[in-house]
């Protein structure tokens, strides 16, 4: 524990506890971090670095040690030390039990479709590989439950799959075998899903404190491209009625799953219906635009509710917000976004972060926001930003500069 100004310890040190950092210092509270390498996000901004991996023990004792509260910006994390940790009365937010829901799409979708909330249809289809449970017998699980909902379906790694990776739409049994192969080999945990038509995808992030009060900022528009959001939108698409329904169903997946901190909760609007697609324990891609747009960002909202202080307020700060995310240069591109700066910082309003990552091709370098009056032109500076800081544009969802 630390004496003076409090201490939050983030396990992790990418751009997520670099913009935690940034909100944490701006109220008197100073972050550790623990850091994979020397040169993550994180560390430039950081009261205290320990460098260590998420998994190793000795280096998350050192930052309980350093911290009066530990907190995550991922969830590679091994449950088994951090439940270790809780029951030895290190403060854990949020706790094992929800970082269990968020590290699991299966636990995930059994928790929430038990307390009656929608989701996908699903199946869980166990380790390929396991005793019992070889490829061809997970196939004949598939061809079942795609003889009740219908080809495609959609099969996914219970764990470790992010930005789009381990995810993987199969429209029939030679696929769907070849997938099961692969996976066998790998031991990976398979769920799977009746595939969506989706209308749009939106999120809605929540901050939830220690005494269970709680605090939505309005839900958004993302735009994903090949599994990554490329874009936020605020308000996007979402009529008003649809929004209080995104913002009530994210509410209640906090209270389920028995958040402490932001937990983001991922949405496919589909016919009318919403169905909750993915939710993350930790601040979010698709609230950085909060950082300019909202009164309280959630990065602030998210070091006050896990030290227990009062949530802000996380009204909107202007009617029509864009934030667009910035990604490595094409291969045979090298130009850090740094350089550009002066082109970027030159479109009107446009609010460049940076994240101080070396760049490569499909790499997120950091994100723009743009606030203002007007939809059209809020998205076309923001993307112009982006576009000027090197990012590549995919047509997409490209709408032009100005």
């Amino acid at each position: 524990m630390t004496s003076g100004s409090p201490t939050v310890g983030i396990v992790g040190a990418g751009q997520l506890a670099r913009m935690m950092a940034e909100a944490a210092s701006a109220i008197g509270v100073r972050t550790a971090v623990l850091a994979a390498r020397a040169d993550d996000a994180a560390v430039d901004v950081a009261s205290e670095v320990i460098l260590g991996e998420a998994t190793d023990n000795l280096a998350l004792r050192a930052l309980s040690a350093s911290s009066d509260v530990v907190t995550f910006d991922h969830e590679q994390v091994d449950l088994g030390l951090i439940c270790d940790l809780e029951h030895e009365g290190v403060p854990v937010r949020p706790g094992v039990e929800t970082l269990r829901v968020a590290v699991d799409k299966g636990v995930m979708r059994t928790r929430l479709a038990a307390a009656g909330l929608p989701v996908p249809g699903y199946e869980l289809l166990g380790v390929a590989g396991s005793p019992g449970r070889a490829p061809s017998e997970l196939l004949a699980s598939i061809d079942a439950f795609a003889s009740q909902q219908g080809w495609p379906v959609v099969v996914k790694a219970a764990r470790g799959g992010y930005d789009g990776k381990g995810v993987w739409p199969v429209a029939g049994s030679p696929a769907a075998l070849a997938l099961c192969e692969d996976a066998a080999a790998a031991s990976t945990p398979l769920l799977l899903e009746t595939h969506v038509d989706i209308d749009f995808e939106l999120a809605v992030v929540v901050a939830r404190g220690r005494d269970g009060s709680s605090v939505a900022w309005p839900p958004v528009e993302t735009a994903q491209i090949r599994g990554v959001c490329r874009e936020v939108r605020y308000p996007g698409r979402l009529d008003p009625e649809l929004a209080d329904a995104a913002g009530a169903l994210a509410l209640e997946v906090a209270r389920v799953v028995g958040a402490t901190g932001v937990l983001a909760v991922e949405l496919f609007a589909s016919r009318g219906r919403l169905l909750v697609n993915e939710i993350a324990a930790r601040p979010h891609n698709s609230a950085h635009w909060t950082i300019e747009g909202a009164t309280t960002s959630q990065f602030e909202n998210h070091v006050r509710a896990v030290l227990g202080l009062p949530l802000g307020d996380t009204s909107p700060v202007a009617p029509h917000v864009a934030s667009v995310n910035v990604f490595g240069p094409p291969s045979g591109e090298t130009a850090d976004p740094a350089t550009r700066l002066v082109d970027a910082l030159a479109v009107r309003g446009a609010h460049v972060h940076l994240y101080g990552k070396e760049p490569r091709p499909g790499r997120k370098l950091g994100h723009v926001t743009v606030c203002g009056g007007d939809p059209v032109d809020v998205r076309s500076r923001a993307w112009a930003a982006a576009r000027a800081l090197g990012s590549p544009v995919p047509d997409d969802i490209y709408v032009g500069t100005s």
